[in-house]
């Protein structure tokens, strides 16, 4: 069962419908477009990095899904932000706090998220990636 579900990611859906060598046809903007999903793919421990390690060594995919995280980090950052703000002048505004701490949690996985693709990147060591689904178990759901 769980080797199923390793299977039905992004990458895997790729190298399945394009070949093994789906990455060089691939356009930045598809990568950059599905951020989010690799994203959650990634903490719901989807990814089996074994089989798609090779991929994320990749400059042209590393670096779209990056600039992937940097938009996201940058748009729920500012949401969080203005919630907050929103917060401050009306406390009893319904589910607000929900919103807050929901934008909050986004910000913290994607910013965790980033932080270990940067590192891969910097050492070109995949094993950075591999306690993401351990560490982020608890946010996966804030990614639906």
């Amino acid at each position: 069962m769980a080797k199923n579900n390793q299977q039905r990611n992004y990458i895997t859906q790729q190298m399945q419908t394009f070949g093994e060598d789906w990455i060089v046809a691939c356009k930045p903007e598809d990568i950059q477009k599905n951020g989010k999903r690799i994203v959650k793919e990634m903490v719901q421990a989807k990814m089996n990095y074994e089989q798609v390690g090779k991929y994320f060594l990749d400059s042209k995919f590393m670096n779209n899904l990056i600039i992937s995280l940097q938009n996201e980090l940058e748009v729920n950052g500012l949401m969080y932000k203005a919630v907050s703000f929103y917060k401050q002048y009306f406390p009893a505004e319904p589910n607000i706090t929900y919103h807050e701490n929901h934008l909050s949690c986004l910000c913290y996985v994607y910013n965790t998220v980033y932080s270990k693709l940067l590192q891969v990147r910097d050492t070109q060591d995949i094993g950075y990636l591999t306690d993401i689904s351990g560490l982020l178990f608890t946010y996966r759901n804030h990614l639906q």
